[in-house]
C-alpha cells in the first residue's frame, strides 16, 4: 500500500469523523490523492469520472422508485395498508406490534426505503402503541427494527445500487432478497411474540368477520398490485428495472389522483421535489464513489484486496464468516449506499474469486448492511424513530437489542442455506 494510498484513505475517513458529507469527503479525499501524490495530470478527469458514474441508465430507477414513494406517502395509501395489517395481524397478542412489522413488509414492497418507512409508518404507529400501554422505547425499537426489511423485499434501491455497481442482474437479485426479506419479519414477528407474552402485550380488538377481511383485502389490493407489477415485469423479462420503476409511479399517481382522490394536482409540485432533492442527494454519492473507485483502481486496490485473501487460504465457510464480519463493521459506520458503492465491486470480486456465488453474496452483503442501520454509531434508523418517538437513545438501544439478535440469527440462517437466496431466482430463470 503506497503512502500517496494511506493519505487519500485516512483523509476521507477523517473528513468523515468531522461531519463533512459523504459526497464531499470523497471528493476532498481525491483532490489530497492528486495533490500529495503529485497526479496533477488526472484532475480534469475526476469531474469526467464522477458523471460517468451517474450516466447508467438502470440509475433511472432511483428517482422513479422514490417518485412512487412519495406518491404512496402523499396520496395516503398506506393507511389501506396498515387497516389490512390490522385485520390480517391484530388478532395475535402484541397485536398492534404484530401490525407495525406486517404493515413494513407490505409497505416496504412498494418503496423499498428504511427511512421511508420510518417516515411514513412511524408517526402512525410509535403514538398508538404508547396509547395501548407499550413503551415509547419499545414502539421506537419495533419501527426502527422492521424498517429493515424494506431494503429486502423489492423494490429495494440498494439492490439496484449493488447490481449497478457490480455488474449482478437487478431482476435475479430482487428475487434473490424476497425470501431473506419474508425471513426477517418472521423472525421480528416471533419474538415480539414472545415477549408479547411475557409481559401481557394487547391484541387490537375489531371485526374480522369474513365480510370485514375480504373488504380490507379488497382495499389493499390496489395498492399492493405495485410490488406485484414491478415483480412480474422485471422477473418476466418485460421491463428493465428504470422502466419498473416509471411504471410503478405512474400507477401510484394513478391510483393517488384518479381512483383515491386523496391527492390534488396542487401537491404534485412537493412531491415532484422532495424525490428530486432524496434523488440527488443519493446520486452525487453514487458519482462521487465511482470516481473514488477509481482511484482505488490506479492504486491497484482491487488486486491488492484480492491477493491478500488468496493469501489467507481459508475454507468457504471461514471465507464467508470474514466478509459478514467485514460487512457488519461497516455498516455499523457508514451508510449502505456508500459502502456499496466503495466496497461493493472489491468485495463481490473477491467473495466470486473464493468461490461464493455472487448473488447469494448480494443478499449477504445488503443484509449485512441493512443491519447496521440499527447499530450505533450511525444507526441512522434508531435516530430517526428516536426523533419520532422522543424517548431518548439509550432507552431505544436497550429495546432494539433482542432485535438486533434475531436479525443476526436470521441472518446466520441466510448465510448457511444458500438455497433461501438462489431458489427464486433458479425458479425464475435467472
Amino acid at each position: 500500500m503506497t503512502d500517496t494510498l494511506v493519505v487519500m484513505i485516512a483523509s476521507f475517513l477523517g473528513l468523515m469523523v468531522i461531519g463533512l458529507p459523504v459526497a464531499w469527503s470523497m471528493m476532498a479525499a481525491m483532490l489530497v490523492w492528486v495533490a500529495y501524490g503529485d497526479n496533477w495530470r488526472f484532475l480534469p478527469l475526476a469531474a469526467e469520472r464522477i458523471y460517468q458514474g451517474m450516466d447508467a441508465f438502470v440509475l433511472m430507477a432511483i428517482p422513479l422508485f422514490i417518485l412512487a414513494g412519495e406518491l404512496i406517502n402523499t396520496g395516503r395509501i398506506t393507511e389501506r395498508l396498515i387497516h389490512f395489517a390490522n385485520v390480517v395481524f391484530g388478532w395475535m397478542r402484541g397485536g398492534l406490534a404484530q401490525v407495525n412489522i406486517g404493515a413494513s413488509m407490505l409497505f416496504s414492497g412498494i418503496t423499498g426505503v428504511a427511512l421511508g418507512d420510518i417516515a411514513a409508518l412511524g408517526r402512525v404507529f410509535i403514538p398508538s402503541m404508547v396509547g395501548q400501554g407499550y413503551t415509547a422505547a419499545y414502539a421506537a425499537a419495533v419501527t426502527a427494527s422492521s424498517s429493515i426489511i424494506g431494503p429486502m423485499v423489492p423494490p429495494s434501491l440498494v439492490a439496484v445500487i449493488y447490481g449497478s455497481m457490480t455488474g449482478v442482474s437487478i431482476g435475479a437479485l430482487m428475487a434473490a432478497t424476497l425470501i431473506p426479506g419474508l425471513l426477517i419479519g418472521l423472525a421480528q414477528m416471533t419474538l415480539v411474540g414472545v415477549q408479547a407474552r411475557l409481559h401481557r402485550y394487547p391484541r387490537v380488538e375489531m371485526d374480522r368477520t369474513a365480510a370485514t377481511v375480504l373488504r380490507a383485502g379488497g382495499h389493499a389490493l390496489v395498492p399492493l398490485m405495485i410490488p406485484v407489477i414491478i415483480l412480474a415485469g422485471l422477473l418476466g423479462g418485460l421491463m428493465t428495472p428504470s422502466e419498473a420503476g416509471g411504471v410503478a409511479a405512474a400507477y401510484a399517481l394513478a391510483v393517488a389522483i384518479l381512483l383515491y382522490r386523496s391527492m390534488d394536482l396542487v401537491a404534485l409540485g412537493g412531491v415532484f421535489s422532495r424525490s428530486a432533492l432524496f434523488s440527488g442527494q443519493l446520486l452525487i454519492i453514487v458519482g462521487c464513489g465511482a470516481a473514488f473507485s477509481w482511484v482505488m483502481g490506479m492504486e491497484n486496490v482491487p488486486r491488492m484486496v484480492g491477493d491478500a485473501i488468496a493469501s489467507w487460504e481459508m475454507s468457504y465457510a471461514a471465507t464467508l464468516l470474514v466478509f459478514n464480519a467485514i460487512l457488519l463493521v461497516l455498516g455499523m459506520f457508514i451508510d449502505p449506499t456508500t459502502v456499496i458503492i466503495l466496497f461493493g465491486p472489491l468485495l463481490s470480486a473477491a467473495a466470486v474469486q473464493a468461490g461464493i456465488d455472487p448473488l447469494h453474496f448480494g443478499v449477504v452483503a445488503i443484509l449485512n448492511l441493512n443491519i447496521g442501520l440499527l447499530t450505533p454509531p450511525l444507526g441512522v434508523c434508531l435516530f430517526a424513530a428516536e426523533r419520532v418517538a422522543g424517548c431518548g437513545l439509550l432507552p431505544l438501544m436497550r429495546a432494539t437489542l433482542p432485535f438486533l439478535a434475531v436479525n443476526v440469527f436470521a441472518l446466520a440462517v441466510v448465510v448457511v442455506f444458500p438455497g433461501l437466496s438462489l431458489w427464486l431466482p433458479s425458479a425464475m430463470g435467472f
